[in-house]
């Protein structure tokens, strides 16, 4: 069987081989690579300033706490389709979260249930470029430009995405980005924030100056990990061993096998930043993710390729609802999320077919008993948390592949819409 995984990991090998070699070497905390990162960023951005900061997530944190303190004001709307912890940088900033509705195709913060909860005791709106789909910032900006409210931007899965031209991220008054291990640039884990306005810059550079370094016992276990993972899915393996092991799990307990990776499982309200969270990044995270630059702009035009195939393959299927790409948007497309009302049963013929696709395991926080202070209905993020299957689109996932993905889509459609 030929078969191909999910999701693979940017960078590799090359991030390995740096990781061995400073750790061999003692050369984890040595060099200025972390600064070179910052101009990095700011020269491929065009933002006056660039913060590394150890996850996106802190850097969401840090942005808000300093926008609340700034402007005395405790809300921040926010969509509810997102990880848990993310709500979570919100209260622990000193914030309240506030959920907006999502648009139904793009599954981002959609203006019109934004518009109104913007009140004076509003301290920030965060808009999320979901699945590297860039949300609606010709409304939402001009929303928050009329009442002078800062617009940031969590574009942790929309790292070298556009809009009108501009880098996402330097729309707001903050972007934030992150180099997880299940995004476009990888560095185990990290992030930065952009921004131009110095106020921030500096407010963010005195916390984070304080950090502790990184945890080379925590970087390492995570290092480990994902080689784990990359050889899990390499040509090598995949098709004889792992794929096997994935089909049996998705089709016996299709909930865990959404879940593999996932950080979602158990939700819980944290009302302060973790300890361990207060971390620099590493010099050699930094060379990490520098050495992954150059190949950003060939790889997006790869996955742009592959959504152009799933999209030209599957309009006009009433039974399924796919993104939308607006005026001025260059996507990222991290993956390609598509909606089905019963995708459990849609993702098992698949993996039947030897497809390997993934349901999306982030639900909607509006709903989690552990946010119920802050409850508000928000039913299209009810119904498209229950609805999206993700389709791979990592570069060196072949065409016919995803052309293959396409077939069964519409063959289990045929079937089921009789």
């Amino acid at each position: 069987m030929t078969a191909w995984p999910r999701f693979k990991m940017y960078g590799v090998p090359t991030i390995f081989r740096q990781a061995v070699s400073d750790f061999a070497g003692g050369r984890v905390q040595s060099g200025d690579d972390v600064a070179a990162l910052e101009r990095a960023l700011s020269d491929l951005t065009g933002a006056a300033h660039a913060i590394a900061v150890p996850q996106a997530r802190v850097g969401i944190h840090l942005v808000l706490k300093s926008l609340i303190e700034r402007s005395g004001k405790q809300k921040v709307v926010l969509s509810p389709y997102t990880i848990y912890d993310v709500v979570n940088m919100v209260v622990s900033a000193g914030g309240i979260p506030v959920f907006a509705d999502i648009e139904p195709n793009n599954a981002n913060l959609d203006p019109d249930a934004v518009a109104p909860l913007l009140d004076d005791g509003v301290a920030a709106v965060l808009v999320t470029h979901l699945h590297g789909l860039v949300c609606d910032l010709e409304r939402l900006g001009s929303l928050c430009r009329k009442r002078g409210i800062p617009l940031v931007e969590d574009a942790a899965q929309a790292f070298g995405g556009h809009w009108e031209g501009r880098a996402l991220g330097t729309v707001g008054i903050a972007g934030v980005f992150s180099f997880g291990r299940a995004k476009n640039v990888n560095c185990f884990f990290g992030g930065a924030v952009v921004t131009d306005d110095g106020e921030l810059a500096r407010a963010l550079r005195d916390e984070v100056r304080d950090y502790a370094a990184m945890d080379p016992a925590k970087l390492a276990k995570r290092v480990l990990s994902c080689l784990g993972y990359s050889v899990a899915v390499s040509r090598a393996l995949f098709p004889l061993i792992t794929h096997p092991l994935y089909r049996w799990l998705t089709l016996r307990h299709p909930k865990r096998g959404a879940e593999l990776l996932s950080t979602e499982r158990s939700p819980v309200l944290r009302s302060s930043l973790p300890e361990a969270s207060r971390r620099k990044l590493s010099p050699m995270q930094a060379r990490c993710a520098l050495g992954q630059f150059p190949a950003l702009a060939e790889q997006q035009r790869k996955r742009g390729k592959l959504a152009e195939i799933y999209r030209s393959g599957l309009a006009n299927l009433p039974s399924l609802r796919l993104p939308i790409e607006l005026p001025g948007t260059d996507n990222v497309y991290l993956a390609y999320p598509i909606q089905v009302s019963d995708r459990v049963a849609l993702q098992q013929f698949m993996v039947r077919q030897g497809r390997d696709v993934v349901i999306q395991h982030i639900g909607n926080c509006a709903d989690y008993d552990c946010f119920a202070e802050y409850r508000r209905s928000c039913p299209v993020a009810r119904d498209v948390a229950a609805s999206v299957l993700l389709l791979p689109t990592y570069p060196d996932y072949p065409p016919s592949e995803a052309r293959a993905n396409v077939e069964a889509i519409r063959a289990f459609l045929e079937v089921h819409s009789q």
